[in-house]
């Protein structure tokens, strides 16, 4: 359901990102006159884009992996090379999260030039994203644990669209 949610989320941004580069070129060629907002919005739209997607990526296990060397180790040791990973994912998420509510506190008293809003708005993407993805890492490590006990895979990404507690 969450990933539900976040498609329509950031289709939602990728339309109004797309709408105002359309209004942008027709203003500029067509009307002879620039809009000064429209590059303030679309950077604004593209790191929510850009942060949350990456977030949606890491949910359904779409980032790039070469997984030939781990597929062939023994199960033990794939369920610990799983941990490890989702523990380095959590870390770097944590890191996002971190510093990037300290860059939104710093900024906060910083406006943009147009629009003349905090600038701690553009970067209150990378925190978001930073604590749902450490979140998820938290999740995935719960979830793997008893799946590895079991002797399943402990990804369970291919089947939390089917959990009723999909988180």
């Amino acid at each position: 359901m969450i990933n539900r949610i976040l498609e329509a989320i950031i289709s939602a941004l990728l339309l109004a990102a797309v709408g105002v580069a359309f209004l942008a070129v027709i203003y500029r060629y067509l009307l002879d006159n620039a809009l000064s907002w429209s590059f303030e919005v679309s950077l604004a739209l593209l790191t929510y884009i850009t942060f949350l997607g990456s977030y949606l990526a890491l949910r359904r296990g779409a980032h790039l992996k070469v997984d030939v060397f781990v597929r062939n180790l023994p199960f033990w040791a794939q369920g610990v090379l799983y941990v490890i990973n989702q523990l380095l994912i959590g870390g770097v998420g944590w890191i996002m999260a971190w510093y990037g509510g300290r860059q939104v506190i710093r900024f906060a008293g910083q406006t943009t030039n147009v629009l003349e809003i905090s600038s701690s708005w553009l970067y209150a993407a990378i925190p978001i994203a930073g604590a749902l993805i450490c979140f998820d890492a938290l999740i995935q490590i719960a979830r793997s644990l008893p799946r590895i006990r079991q002797g399943l895979d402990p990804d369970s990404r291919h089947d939390a669209d089917n959990s009723p507690f999909d988180l």
